[in-house]
């Protein structure tokens, strides 16, 4: 499944995984500030991995980070123009894997899959 979703990259400046990380940015951005805490917890990684992740994309220009006003210790990551550019590419590039691997499972088969996922997360976290 790693390598079909990379697939949906192999044409783009991107890999999968800052595709991703950009997608979770610009989906929870809409609502929130997003911080590399965040990310940890989103893609279940240790914190120099994110920092290594964010560092690329920082360097790529694709993200900046800034501090908060109320606590410079604390920085936001914020998008930049460039990524802006790209993001309705980088939406439409998941939606296609996501409905790639949804296409041809009955509903019923998909709500099940819902049930038993949600329930393994709450496995986990016992």
């Amino acid at each position: 499944m790693q390598r079909h979703f990379a697939s949906y990259f192999s044409d783009s400046p991107l890999t999968c995984i800052q595709g991703i990380v950009l997608h979770y940015i610009i989906v929870e951005s809409v609502q929130r500030d997003i911080f590399p805490k965040d990310l940890e917890e989103f893609l279940g990684i240790k914190g120099s991995s994110v920092t290594g992740l964010i560092n690329n994309l920082e360097q790529g220009g694709y993200l900046r980070r800034e501090s908060l006003e109320s606590d410079g210790r604390y920085k936001k990551l914020v998008l930049t123009e460039k990524t802006k550019e790209m993001q309705e590419d980088i939406v439409r590039r998941v939606f296609d894997y996501m409905h790639s691997m949804f296409v041809g499972i009955p509903e019923e088969h998909l709500k099940i899959f819902e049930s038993v996922i949600l329930q393994m997360a709450k496995n986990a976290e016992k």
